[in-house]
């Protein structure tokens, strides 16, 4: 309690009296304050959005709203921007919203719309569209498949952490995480120029695990002379073609017919990247006859059918292993072993490294590999016919 002054009569009085004692003046109606009048909040421009403080106990109750269009009945309809723990941060996220205006439905697209929607932008064919695939989108939704603990996450709140925990998981193959970090990094691509993430997180991910493309075992000297005395067993003739020609499994397999020249000698396609797509090589002289007696019209494979009919990877992979044992090769062989002993095979032959990277469709140490040495067909073709083959072997 505090002594003011009546204006009326100019005694003392209390600052909680009603009226003044000495002369009656009405002191709570009359021109004395007690205290200062509270300021009125300025009132944000008509169209800027608004800050709402939501009722009850809530840990976020400052909700942020903006109007972004006109419901049926003609009235403005507002959109949430988020709800926030105090008055200062949900006023700073709606000045961010109206430097730079974003539709708030973005923000809560989930990992899995996103990759619909990136799908049909890259492939020009929806997800669930009906026939066949390339080996490029079966990959992409093999690897989607890999991370079903982002399917149900916003795309805006994945951080690097959640990718980098599905790279290192052990159960994947090395190739696999190939592919499911470049899924990551392409949707981010996507996702950073329709301004659907703040930016690109992918970039600081990294796949931990060896890769095991280099735990290959090249066939040896004594096996290679056991393929050339049992080429005349089913599939002996695919595994010789494999290891002399060094491309993947599914490179020659899934190669267009159109790609395998005869008059030329040359096969030219390639998958993984662009060090390996389009490119070509000569066909062995030694497996010239395996080739062109295998390229039939009524197959689109080269590799994956018996000569009476068309056959999956995973019965080709089943005849490859008894075609080796057929030739009593007790070593445990992969397809890709042929892609193995195809550069062990021009190393022996003393093949330069700019040749055997082009043949190969690797990537150069450096810019002069890369961009600056060119190898002609006649050149990539002396190479590959520099190794040895049947008995010289």
């Amino acid at each position: 309690m505090a002594l003011i002054r009546c204006s009326e009569c100019t005694g003392q009085i209390s600052d909680r009296a009603i009226i003044c004692p000495h002369c009656g003046f009405p002191v709570r109606d009359g021109n004395i304050s007690t205290s200062t009048p509270r300021k009125a909040r300025k009132r944000r421009p008509n169209g800027s959005g608004t800050v709402v403080k939501l009722s009850g106990k809530r840990r976020n109750p400052f909700q942020v709203r903006v109007n972004t269009r006109i419901d049926a009945d003609g009235y403005p309809a507002y959109d949430v921007i988020g709800c926030f723990p105090d008055r200062v941060s949900a006023g700073i996220a709606l000045a961010e919203y109206n430097k730079a205006p974003y539709d708030p439905n973005d923000r809560k697209k989930l990992f899995s719309d996103v990759f619909t929607s990136w799908y049909q932008w890259k492939y020009k064919a929806a997800l669930d569209a009906p026939g066949a695939k390339t080996s490029s989108q079966n990959c992409m939704v093999a690897a989607y498949r890999k991370c079903p603990s982002l399917h149900g996450m916003a795309m805006w709140d994945i951080r690097a952490q959640d990718m980098q925990d599905i790279l290192d998981r052990t159960d994947l193959s090395h190739a696999m995480l190939e592919h499911v970090r470049n899924l990551f990094r392409q949707m981010y691509r996507y996702a950073v120029q329709f301004e659907l993430v703040a930016k690109d997180y992918s970039q600081y991910t990294k796949i931990t695990k060896e890769d095991d493309d280099a735990q290959g075992v090249p066939f040896t000297r004594e096996e290679l002379s056991l393929l050339w005395q049992h080429k005349d067993i089913p599939f002996v003739d695919t595994v010789l073609i494999y290891c002399y020609s060094g491309w993947r499994i599914n490179e020659l397999a899934r190669m267009p017919l159109d790609g395998i020249d005869l008059e030329e000698r040359t096969f030219t396609g390639g998958l993984k990247n662009r060090y390996s797509r389009n490119r070509t090589v000569p066909i062995h002289s030694a497996i010239y006859g395996m080739v062109s007696q295998r390229l039939d019209a009524r197959f689109k494979s080269l590799i994956y059918h018996d000569g009476s009919r068309t056959i999956s990877e995973q019965t080709y992979r089943q005849c490859f292993n008894a075609a080796l044992q057929s030739c009593s090769i007790q070593t445990a062989h992969t397809p890709h072993d042929c892609r193995h002993t195809f550069n062990m095979l021009l190393d022996i032959a003393g093949v330069d490294r700019v040749a055997r990277y082009k043949l190969m469709g690797h990537k150069g140490q450096d810019i002069n590999e890369n961009v600056y040495t060119h190898k002609d067909l006649g050149q990539l073709r002396a190479a590959v016919e520099s190794i040895k083959t049947g008995h010289e072997c």
